[in-house]
């Protein structure tokens, strides 16, 4: 599947934006600042942290493969390494629709992990007093604990380390199942 010139585009924008939060050395960079992915999932605003990111992909090819964990959309290939992607619509409790989601990002983490999604919105630097804790958020909604506050309205922060964490002991339950 080909991009679409448009979204080709906002790809190429993306990764410059990206590439560019990383371009200061850390001693001049602003501690006072924070970057964050705008996206939609399901229709609903979201904000995820760069710091949280290792990569962005767009219309990742995705191979399903039969597997007991429900999120599990399938395995990608990303720079010669095999990544699991999981739905993030069906992580954060939305059904996932029948459609393969037109963005990936990949997490930070040791082993990585690739998280879809839909709809991709844009890049965002905010004041670090513009995130704020949100405790009311944090008990109704496992991996939401944080609110941004952007031009385009309030939208609550996923925390990615809290989805790997979840992903990970899921992972290691089944395996010690099987043994």
């Amino acid at each position: 599947m080909n991009q679409t010139p448009g979204m080709e585009s906002r790809a190429s924008g993306l990764r410059r934006a990206f590439d560019l939060s990383f371009a200061l050395p850390p001693s001049t960079a602003s501690p006072e600042v924070q970057d964050h992915l705008l996206i939609r999932v399901a229709g609903d605003r979201f904000a995820i942290s760069l710091r949280e990111i290792a990569r962005i992909v767009a219309e990742p090819k995705v191979v399903p493969v039969p597997s007991a964990a429900r999120d599990l959309l399938g395995l990608v290939g990303v720079r010669g390494g095999i990544v699991p992607v999981f739905g993030l619509a069906s992580i954060l409790g939305y059904s996932q629709g029948s459609d393969s989601p037109r963005w990936m990002i990949l997490c930070r983490a040791e082993e990585p992990i690739g998280l879809a999604f839909s709809e991709l919105e844009g890049h965002v630097r905010l004041p670090k007093s513009g995130v704020y804790s949100d405790e009311n958020l944090r008990a109704t909604h496992q991996y939401l604990a944080q609110v941004a506050r952007t031009d385009s309205g309030v939208r609550a922060v996923i925390s990615i380390s809290l989805i790997v964490a979840t992903i990970r002991n899921r992972s290691d339950r089944q395996r010690l199942g099987k043994e």
